[in-house]
């Protein structure tokens, strides 16, 4: 009887663990699917290029630092919206080929693959963003807030957006910030930089 008992105790056991080295295995079969295949197909250019693909052309006129940001309000002379690393302000001029749209997404990628995304803090001004028309080209302004050793090596990548990735239009700018372009845009960074009031 106890020998009985010990045999069917011993089975669940190998069974058991059977069982759960297969659901190991399987679990390491599931489908991956690789980032980049995911990504929309990028154009890719330089600042003060025209950058194009089949939905939209971008050209990034320049790129300034800042140390503190205007606030959004300016009743009671609110202080500045300051940071512990710098405020990348991207200008440029975009335009359609067919239809009207917005660039949805806007990141500085950086070195290390590091992504920041664009908008500054909720309490400092800000720029809404345009609908582009086609022909037309339109000035707007993003601000990314990045440490500063991260500067050096950025570029910018905007783009349509949408459920399918994959399928929309995106643009890579190199934004020419090299070491020493890099130091210098942070040791000249300004202070209170409003984004509303400079074309």
């Amino acid at each position: 009887m106890n020998i009985r008992r010990l045999l069917m105790q011993g089975g669940a056991g190998a069974g058991g663990t059977i069982l759960l080295a297969g659901a190991m295995w399987l679990h390491s079969l599931e489908p991956k699917v690789e980032a980049r295949e995911l990504e929309p197909i990028r154009s890719s250019g330089r600042i003060g290029q025209e950058v194009g693909n089949h939905e939209f052309s971008v050209r990034v006129e320049r790129v300034e630092a800042a140390r503190s940001l205007a606030p959004s309000l300016s009743l009671g002379d609110p202080p500045p919206v300051g940071s512990e690393g710098v405020y990348l302000v991207v200008r440029l001029r975009a335009t359609t080929r067919r239809a009207p749209l917005k660039l949805a997404s806007a990141e500085l990628e950086t070195s290390g693959g590091l992504v920041f995304r664009a908008g500054p803090r909720t309490d400092a001004g800000d720029v809404v963003q345009p609908e582009f028309q086609p022909m037309i080209w339109t000035p707007t302004v993003f601000v990314f807030e990045l440490p500063r050793e991260r500067v050096a090596g950025a570029h910018l990548v905007v783009g349509t957006g949408g459920l399918l990735p994959q399928l929309s239009a995106a643009a890579d700018i190199d934004l020419g910030l090299s070491e020493t372009r890099a130091a210098e845009l942070i040791r000249t960074a300004t202070d209170r930089y409003d984004v509303r009031s400079r074309p």
